[in-house]
């Protein structure tokens, strides 16, 4: 199992969050009021179809908006320091050390001419960390926790040289590279396939069992389920429900969340069950079933002995 440094004691806080773009001379509301909080070893999910002002939410977090959005909020702070005010010298300051961000498509978000290692090396820099020497070997031990296998050879690989699930492990490395307390992951398995979608699963648990607290994006129901503490449903820039993951996903109370989750695929409504019967014929029976292998000696080894 992977190991990851323990997180400082912090808290991230959201009341009535709204968020504004204005286009030639037309005001569009992208989210209306939201209010959450989340607090370390804690994983919160915000969930909705696309346009629901998830991303925009995480944005906003992290001061990426750009020029022309227009942001209010009652409170935005981190450790109860407030970020509405903050100069992009500030958000300089909070990216990477405070909040780390995980973005969507690893392909796009690495720099494709340079090695994974030059590009953690370079967040590094920029937040003055270490030596040279400190920098080299503290990449490769956060390659290396991230689950990358070989992480000396594949240090030196560009994004394209890697796989799918390798690449979005090295933009966890990358956004583990100052140990923030956060992390905000935005789509973390699109694209990737079932089986990698899987360790990244495990790998986001296992940050959070070191103790961060994790804002994940998604339209993915069924990899929340088995990710998220707490739930958030947007809809249209608004929270339509809101609760513990277990109790919000099998009793959703607004019609909004009852309709994703039907269009989850393979997801069916319950139906009654058959009732059995004494007439009802088995599908299959075993009556003193035995199996063993021949051992190198001649003896035989039971796996398994007289079940039935």
């Amino acid at each position: 199992m992977n190991t990851f440094s323990s997180a400082p004691q912090s808290g991230l806080s959201v009341k009535n969050l709204s968020v504004k773009f204005a286009t030639g001379g037309v005001t569009h509301t992208a989210v209306h009021s939201l209010s959450f909080s989340l607090t370390l070893g804690e994983i919160v999910a915000l969930v909705g179809e696309s346009g629901s002002g998830k991303t925009v939410t995480a944005r906003a977090l992290l001061g990426l908006l750009g020029s022309n959005a227009q942001t209010s909020a009652d409170q935005l702070s981190l450790n109860g320091q407030s970020l509405l005010e903050n100069t992009e010298q500030q958000w300089r300051k909070i990216r990477g050390a405070e909040i780390g961000f995980i973005l969507q498509d690893a392909l796009v978000a690495l720099n494709p001419l340079r090695s994974v290692g030059a590009e953690i090396n370079e967040a590094l820099t920029a937040h003055k960390w270490g030596t040279k020497n400190t920098r080299n070997e503290h990449v490769l031990q956060l390659l290396t926790q991230a689950g990358i296998p070989l992480a000396k050879e594949r240090i030196h690989l560009r994004a394209d040289q890697l796989s799918g699930g390798l690449r979005q492990r090295a933009l966890i490395a990358n956004a583990l590279a100052m140990n923030p307390p956060f992390l905000i992951a935005d789509e973390p398995t699109t694209a990737l396939d079932p089986s990698v979608q899987v360790q990244i699963l495990e790998l986001l648990k296992q940050l959070r069992t070191a103790g961060h607290g994790i804002l994940i994006i998604s339209h993915d129901l069924g990899f929340v389920s088995r990710l998220a503490d707490r739930v958030i449903v947007m809809h249209h820039g608004h929270m339509v429900e809101e609760g513990r993951t277990a109790d919000l996903l099998c009793a959703p109370q607004h019609s909004y969340t009852r309709r994703l989750l039907d269009a989850e695929p393979g997801r069916r409504p319950p139906r009654p069950a058959a009732p059995i019967t004494p007439t009802t014929l088995p599908l299959l029976e075993a009556h003193n079933l035995s199996f063993s292998v021949k051992q190198k000696n001649g003896t035989r080894k039971y796996i398994v002995q007289d079940i039935s």
